[in-house]
């Protein structure tokens, strides 16, 4: 590769990423929500992912719902374990972008994105 191949690549990832004017372009916020329901009263185990990380908690009382913001792209997981069924959802700015339920003893669901 020359030094002038490398620089018109270098210089189309810059203005990629940083846009014609210079600056960075922010993704604009978007509002995630975490909901889950079930037979069961509460949920056994619960693990999800959030922009600071990923929390667990234990006997969760159903329905269970978390909201938060994140800034850019990020998988989004949450997963439960519950006797009974249990269902978990992920809204995105309102939209379902994913949806599961499952049964059994225990019953484990899982959704992402």
């Amino acid at each position: 590769m020359t030094s002038k191949s490398i620089f018109v690549a270098a210089l189309t990832v810059f203005v990629a990423t940083a846009g014609l004017g210079g600056t960075a372009q922010a993704n604009p916020p978007n509002k995630v929500t975490y909901q889950l329901t079930g037979s069961a009263p509460f949920a056994d185990y619960i693990s999800y992912q959030v922009d600071s990380g990923q929390l667990q908690q234990a006997h969760v009382a159903l329905p269970w719902k978390k909201d938060f913001t994140v800034v850019d792209n990020r998988a989004l997981v949450i997963s439960a374990q519950s006797p009974g069924s249990i269902s978990c959802t992920i809204l995105v700015d309102g939209k379902v972008v994913n949806q599961a339920t499952a049964s059994g003893a225990p019953a484990r669901t899982v959704c992402s994105t």
